[in-house]
């Protein structure tokens, strides 16, 4: 579940449950009228199924959420892993045909493995979709430019550099939905050593 559909449904959750206690209150402040007052009587003899439904659903909502950014860690983990046999392909002193089927493969089923995360993006019964994340196939385009059974190391660098823009590019968009936040506490001087002097205070 993604995180704009997960907000989505908790405001249709919170404008539901607010909804209640609205009409809840505007019974009790009208409790004359004998129709408001069994409605305000319904409405508190069932609150905690309400409150308790409420709850399950949320529950249920925040595990789903959870099963996705699991699976979206471990598609991540694929990437970054694929990228590295790509890159390591083009820098191989001699790379030959059984090396370059192997990293092709882990980079088809890389791509094939999106489909557990996302859907085709537009998708409909009738139309198949675009593929979410299309910097994977320019990264797949660009391998296949190379010659399997002997490539120049000037395309390999070529293919390198297009690897490299077409993985930035995924980083870009990818990792948003992890909503990852600064750290407290970062280290941006290069070089950076130890602050604590060895020594304890007894």
């Amino acid at each position: 579940m993604t995180r704009r559909r997960q907000n989505r449904i908790l405001r249709v959750v919170v404008a539901v449950l607010l909804g209640f206690i609205a009409l809840s209150l505007f019974a009790k402040l009208n409790d004359d009228n004998p129709r408001l007052s069994n409605l305000y009587e319904f409405i508190k003899d069932s609150s905690l199924l309400i409150a308790t439904i409420a709850v399950a659903y949320l529950a249920n909502i925040y595990q789903r959420r959870q099963t996705f950014l699991d699976s979206l860690r471990e598609q991540w983990r694929e990437i970054v892993k694929t990228k590295g046999a790509l890159l390591y392909y083009c820098r191989m002193p001699q790379p030959d045909s059984e090396h370059y089927w192997r990293t092709f493969t882990q980079l088809s089923e890389c791509i094939d493995n999106m489909r557990i995360v996302y859907a085709n993006v537009g998708e409909t019964d009738k139309l198949i979709g675009a593929y979410p994340f299309e910097p994977l196939h320019d990264m797949r385009r660009a391998f296949e430019k190379l010659d399997p059974a002997a490539s120049p190391i000037g395309d390999r660098n070529l293919v390198w550099g297009e690897i490299e823009q077409a993985f930035n590019a995924i980083r870009e968009k990818f990792l948003d939905e992890f909503d990852i936040e600064e750290p407290s506490k970062p280290i941006l001087r290069r070089g950076a050593g130890r602050t604590k002097v060895k020594g304890a205070r007894v």
